[in-house]
């Protein structure tokens, strides 16, 4: 992707993003859209057919770059959930919205079938019965939203390094 390219998206997505503190995407019009990011309306259907298109492109980068993390070597250590949460906390604006509002109900469940959560979380239950290991699971990943959730809208939160801590203290069965 070439400069331009990659320079136009970014203020789309810095636009939606902004848009999307005072209203729901429903409300938020291509027009607006373009006019509060400063680019043409022709040039955004050069890249995106709809606002949810580009609402859908945010949201698949946040997943693509957890689940590159969790791909890295020693992937299950708190260095690496300790980056997650540094790139969460970086792209606080945009976490925010997805995790406190109904824009994409499915989130949690798009977040968790990611390949890299559920071998974790296998790796966890090992040796449980299945009837347990499922309550675990289920357990496991809704009380670690919640508390990512928790984390990212402390407006004075603690550091990464201490939220991956603690999201090991609380996972190890």
């Amino acid at each position: 992707m070439n400069q331009r390219i990659a320079l136009t998206k970014k203020l789309l997505k810095n636009s939606l993003t902004e848009l999307l503190q005072t209203r729901s995407i429903y409300q938020v019009s291509i027009r607006e859209l373009c006019q509060n990011a400063g680019i043409n309306r022709s040039t955004f259907y050069k890249h995106y057919g709809s606002q949810y298109d580009l609402l859908a492109e945010m949201e698949q980068d946040l997943l693509q770059n957890i689940e590159t993390t969790l791909r890295l070597p020693d992937a299950y250590s708190e260095n690496v959930i300790e980056q997650i949460m540094i790139y969460l906390e970086n792209n606080i604006d945009f976490v925010r919205l997805l995790l406190n509002s109904n824009v994409d109900p499915e989130l949690p469940e798009k977040l968790f079938s990611l390949e890299p959560v559920r071998r974790l979380l296998g790796n966890l239950t090992t040796g449980m019965p299945e009837a347990e290991s499922d309550y675990y699971y289920c357990f496991v990943l809704h009380g670690a939203y919640e508390m990512v959730r928790k984390w990212i809208n402390q407006d004075e939160r603690e550091s990464p390094a201490w939220a991956a801590s603690l999201f090991f203290k609380f996972i190890r069965p």
